[in-house]
């Protein structure tokens, strides 16, 4: 999402210039590849360019065809191979093999219809599919709310599932709150912040979407995914009664040991309608707040993508 949210800001920056761009899609991958469908860079006639389409290996001979296709103001189709070790295929000795389909778009309306779409999407908070057309008389792009992701080549169709950005609430003014938001900014999700707003660091607190005093907070959402690192069981119970008992958020995670949230659970007036992870986080052996940090983050990242944090090699099935 953060790489997808700099390539709108960039896009607003050049669509108001009038400079010649192109926008490259990544819309078909078959076996090992860096980048997934729906990778996207962002190229001017300069030669910058923002996001990518692999690990580093493509860009540069990408960047080439995207400038002959914004001189020729047409839509490149472009295939790299590297599942073979053929001499004469670029992609010779790179780290992955796999099939990558690239469509390079550098038609100015084409790409100002699919900078609104997606603009509009991201804004909106909810996930979403997107279909884009792109033949040899028409272009076309929608939203979905329901479709198959995927490439169909006969009709030179890219479906793709676009998730709504995260949402987070961190609650609690330590400094290890500070941690997890510096984290979660990094990655471009929306935070939201609750605690002492006199207390909270001001610099921090400029950068978040929100803030709110303990009593104060509104705008909770089912999607939300709430973090409690208050170190005050008072105030934790207090919270839990007041915004999250009787209510279903994607994910909650509250910091401390088991035993305390066996006592917590004693004070709370309605039922947990919500999954609770605590101690929060992933076992990693983190130490210090911005371990602990990562440890939350990769936790909200597995439950998002339905994994369960084993290592990569243990893993029996392909990766994606």
């Amino acid at each position: 999402m953060k790489e997808l949210l700099v390539i709108l800001a960039q896009l607003e920056s050049l669509l108001a210039s009038g400079e010649a761009i192109a926008l490259a899609t990544v819309v078909h991958v078959d076996g090992s590849a860096y980048r997934r469908p729906g990778a996207r860079m962002l190229i001017d006639s300069n030669g910058n360019w923002w996001g990518g389409i692999s690990g580093g290996c493509l860009e540069g001979d990408l960047l080439k065809k995207a400038q002959l296709a914004m001189h020729q103001q047409a839509i490149k189709r472009i295939t790299y191979d590297t599942r073979e070790d053929d001499p004469f295929q670029l992609g010779i000795g790179l780290g992955c093999q796999g099939l990558i389909e690239i469509v390079i778009d550098p038609i100015r309306t084409n790409i100002e219809r699919t900078f609104t779409l997606v603009k509009s999407i991201v804004e909106s908070g909810k996930p979403q599919f997107i279909q884009t057309v792109w033949n040899d008389t028409e272009f076309s792009i929608q939203a979905l709310e329901d479709a198959f992701p995927g490439w169909n080549e006969a009709s030179q169709t890219f479906t793709e599932y676009l998730p709504a950005r995260t949402r987070i609430w961190v609650v609690g003014n330590q400094f290890d709150a500070c941690s997890l938001i510096e984290l979660c900014l990094t990655l471009a999700w929306e935070v939201h912040w609750v605690g002492n707003t006199n207390k909270m660091r001001k610099d921090v607190q400029q950068r978040v979407r929100a803030c709110y005093d303990w009593d104060q907070v509104h705008g909770l959402q089912p999607s939300d995914c709430l973090v409690l690192m208050t170190h005050d069981f008072d105030r934790d119970v207090s919270f839990m009664n007041q915004y999250i008992a009787d209510q279903s958020f994607q994910y909650i995670g509250i910091l401390g040991p088991s035993k305390r949230f066996d006592r917590l659970k004693k004070q709370l007036q309605h039922n947990l309608v919500s999954d609770i992870s605590t101690p929060v986080g992933l076992d990693i052996g983190a130490e210090g707040p911005d371990e602990i940090a990562i440890a939350v983050v990769a936790e909200i990242l597995a439950h998002q993508n339905k994994r369960d944090g084993q290592r990569l090699k243990f893993r029996s099935t392909t990766i994606h």
